[in-house]
């Protein structure tokens, strides 16, 4: 990952003012990555699994006016800065430009969809607002505070999307975020394997609400019981389908029409299937100000990002690209998505394993196929170890099933079957890189 720096001046005043015997000149980018490292980067190494980034600094230090962050203690140049942890550094130097900025951070986080609605709502505002975002689902505690350089300080508004696979994980990135409006699309057991249960994790999302500044705003979807339920004592603008609470109350009244309280929106075929992401964006909208006009002018002009359920065209067949990542909300969301989905020809389901649902995970393979049954799929195709759970439960009434663990064989066997106007949804966690199906 390489972020590169888009407010240079303020950068430098920022780093040269913590590290004073280190100053430097000029700035183009940081990175933890030292294969992405170009002259006048900042390089912080992590150790990882196979390898220790620090193992790399010495490559790093080739490249002209480069500076190093490092957990091993060197005397060797000068352009390297010893740090008791790379990571608190991090933290550190994030929480120095969060100070600096004077825009209203808007802050994301939900078990599901939290990309999608933050790129959703940059898309709509950012022609009324000077306004950043997180880089792609840079969203953890190493990723998110490098994604906050790619942010100018005088904008109106900061866009983040918060993620967290370990319990506390989005109090920690609040601490230095402070958000002023936070958003929590939905919680389901995703990442449970890191959790003792979901109680756990609506803990860990709630941050996002307890972590608000006092004039801070938080927008709830009533329609999620876990979120419903959490306490706060900020002010509440609530929203939801069919609730005459809510503030904002959505009515689907066509595949294409969405009614929230008094305004009609028109829905394209290619985002109908994200009405609770819209519902939930056009909530924040109204309360920054924005018209309606304009936010149907963003909806119209919305792509989806890649690998998130984006509708492909390739060869005459309609692919649904959700392969980015799955846990069993968002698989079950997609699946009834291709059920639901009219078809001029056949509809094949090609799933992966679900990771990091620790000892659930069988289980809740297993029930997938029970959804999977019920649904009016034609051929089903699953890839990896846990995934073939699901397919010793499914049912004979299938054209086709078949398990792999052969990524070679199961593009083979996609060839043979898919015919013109198929429609096909891929979907599985993102180890699995399902999209190299049609890739």
């Amino acid at each position: 990952m390489r972020i590169k720096i888009q407010d240079k001046n303020n950068f430098l005043k920022t780093f040269n003012e913590i590290y004073p015997a280190h100053k430097i000149q000029d700035i183009n980018g940081i990175s933890i990555d030292s294969r992405m490292i170009e002259s006048n980067d900042i390089f912080i190494p992590f150790a990882g699994g196979s390898f220790d980034g620090h193992e790399f600094i010495n490559n790093v230090l080739k490249k002209d006016g480069t500076i190093c962050l490092s957990e091993k203690k060197s005397t060797t140049s000068n352009r390297i800065i010893c740090t008791p942890s790379n990571k608190n550094a991090l933290l550190n130097l994030a929480s120095s430009w969060r100070k600096k900025m004077k825009s209203e951070v808007i802050a994301i986080t939900g078990s599901n969809g939290k990309t999608t609605a933050k790129e959703l709502l940059y898309h709509i505002i950012k022609d009324q607002y000077k306004c950043s975002k997180s880089a792609g689902n840079h969203n953890s505690t190493i990723g998110l505070p490098l994604s906050l350089f790619n942010c100018n300080i005088d904008d109106d508004f900061t866009i983040l999307e918060l993620g967290a696979n370990q319990p506390g994980e989005i109090k920690i990135l609040c601490d230095f975020v402070q958000p002023d409006f936070s958003l929590i699309t939905n919680i389901s057991n995703a990442h449970i394997e890191n959790f003792n249960s979901l109680k756990d994790i609506v803990k860990t999302k709630s941050a996002i609400f307890t972590s608000l500044k006092t004039s801070g705003i938080a927008f709830m979807n009533l329609n999620d019981k876990a979120i419903s339920n959490i306490s706060i004592k900020n002010k509440r603008i609530t929203f939801g389908f069919n609730n005459k609470n809510a503030d904002y109350n959505g009515i689907i009244k066509s595949n294409s029409k969405i009614k929230i309280n008094d305004s009609i929106f028109n829905i394209s075929g290619t985002i109908s299937h994200l009405i609770e992401t819209i519902l939930a964006v056009y909530a924040i909208c109204k309360t920054l100000g924005l018209n309606d006009n304009d936010f149907q002018k963003g909806l119209n002009s919305f792509s989806i990002p890649n690998g998130r359920g984006k509708v492909k065209n390739i060869d005459g067949l309609k692919i649904i690209d959700d392969a980015y990542n799955a846990n069993p909300a968002s698989m079950e969301f997609g699946i009834m998505r291709l059920s639901k989905t009219t078809c001029e020809n056949k509809k094949i389901l090609i799933i992966g394993d679900m990771l990091e649902l620790g000892d659930s995970k069988i289980d809740e393979h297993k029930k997938i196929a029970k959804l999977i049954n019920k649904s009016n799929i034609d051929i089903v195709l699953t890839f990896g170890d846990t995934i073939e759970y699901t397919m010793k439960e499914l049912s004979n009434k299938f054209l086709y099933k078949e398990h792999f663990n052969n990524i070679d064989l199961l593009k083979k066997k996609f060839k043979e079957i898919a015919e013109k106007n198929d429609l096909i949804y891929i979907k599985g966690s993102r180890s699995m890189q399902l999209e190299r199906i049609y890739n």
